[in-house]
């Protein structure tokens, strides 16, 4: 077992929290604003509809629109903000589908912590699932005989936060959730347990091999 490498990942997760939120509450609205913009690539549309990588792109949002409130707009109703969702669409288009399912995950993970500032626990539990699925794909899905497909934790990653919290009403959120779960310890899953947290047909996922 790779037990090693989640410990690394683990410590990247608490040094990258403080090394990527620091500051952020200084920082002006305009800034906030502006990391919600989108570079459009050629061939695709504001409107949305096209297919990417088998994913069906939602509409872009207005950012002032998506930023006026903490879950923003999910116009598909897939529990994802559709810009975060675009964003993962677009930046995971030529690996494989699943990485962009646990982006999904993920993204679905965090709107239910900004949603439900009662329930930290229970967003804990959502978003270390959503972890622990990233980590059998970057680290131990191999010891089951299926792919490695991805080499970097999503949630963690600089480029993520920076669109998935990307308002100081956000970041507050966040670290409000973060203060709740402040002095616990919590339990590394075993590699089993990490494709159990997967939230997604695998198995169908694999046979597509896109």
């Amino acid at each position: 077992m790779k037990r090693k490498a989640v410990v690394a990942a683990l410590a990247a997760l608490v040094l990258g929290l403080t090394i990527g939120f620091s500051g952020c509450e200084s920082k002006s609205d305009a800034k906030s604003s502006a990391s919600a913009e989108e570079s459009i690539p050629a061939g695709y549309t504001k409107e949305g509809g096209e297919i990417v990588n088998g994913f069906v792109l939602p509409p872009y949002p207005d950012p002032k629109i998506n930023d006026s409130t903490l879950l923003g707009i999910d116009s598909n109703n897939n529990g994802v903000r559709d810009d975060v969702e675009r964003w993962l669409i677009f930046k995971y288009k030529d690996d494989h589908r699943i990485v962009t399912h646990i982006g999904f995950q993920i993204g679905r993970a965090h709107q239910f912590m900004l949603a439900n500032p009662d329930k930290p626990e229970e967003a804990r539990k959502l978003i270390n699932g959503a972890q622990a699925c990233n980590w059998y794909f970057q680290y131990d899905a191999d010891e089951f005989g299926e792919p490695i497909l991805i080499d970097h934790e999503i949630s963690t990653s600089t480029a993520f936060k920076t669109v998935q919290l990307n308002t100081k009403a956000r970041i507050k959120a966040y670290f409000a959730y973060d203060k709740a779960l402040s002095g616990g310890v919590y339990e590394l899953p075993y590699p089993d347990e990490e494709k159990a947290s997967c939230k997604f047909d695998i198995d169908a996922l694999l046979k597509d091999n896109k």
